[in-house]
């Protein structure tokens, strides 16, 4: 949950009892269905507010199970958003047939908070069963919108984000011992 602090008028203004004092209020966490999406919930009631967070509603935006993710969905859904479009070279696919390994292929997130470069249906298919051997079937969240590349491609899944966050704690440490032990 998410503390949302806010200062009521009287009390801001010095008025009444509890002068000067803030008030904690809880409110649900937004989901990354909503942040990506572009919903702006009202931070009352927490139901969405029409027009979305900017004004509109990212409609191109996508979840699907892992298990449900095909690289030719990657392509048609990417390839207007300056990815998938130059060849780099053909090579054999998991279906048997020659297929294009692209130049600008996708960054799809690793727990470690490395990220592997999907630019064919093989390396679509490694990374997939690396993710499914550590973490099951989890969301895939497809957002061509997003500004960055790193965003495009999500993963909503606790333990998912557990390793990550446990990622970059260790890094956190080590840069820290490398900085303190000179």
């Amino acid at each position: 949950m998410i503390k949302l602090k806010s200062l009521l008028s009287e009390k801001y203004l010095g008025f009444g009892f509890g002068a000067g004092k803030v008030k904690e209020q809880q409110l649900p966490d937004a989901s990354m269905t909503d942040l990506a999406q572009g919903l702006d919930r009202d931070p009352m009631t927490g139901n969405p507010m029409p027009g979305g967070a900017s004004g509109t509603v990212n409609l191109n935006y996508k979840e699907v199970q892992l298990d449900q993710l095909k690289f030719d969905d990657l392509v048609k859904m990417f390839r207007v958003k300056d990815y998938y479009n130059d060849v780099h070279f053909n090579r054999m696919q998991p279906d048997g047939k020659e297929g294009p390994y692209y130049k600008d292929g996708l960054s799809f997130p690793n727990p470690n908070d490395t990220s592997s470069i999907v630019a064919d249906m093989k390396s679509l298919e490694n990374w997939k069963e690396r993710t499914k051997r550590r973490f099951g079937n989890v969301k895939v969240i497809l957002n061509p919108d997003a500004e960055e590349h790193w965003e495009k491609v999500k993963i909503e899944d606790d333990k998912f984000s557990q390793d990550k966050q446990d990622a970059d704690a260790a890094k956190m440490d080590t840069l820290k011992q490398w900085g303190t032990t000179e």
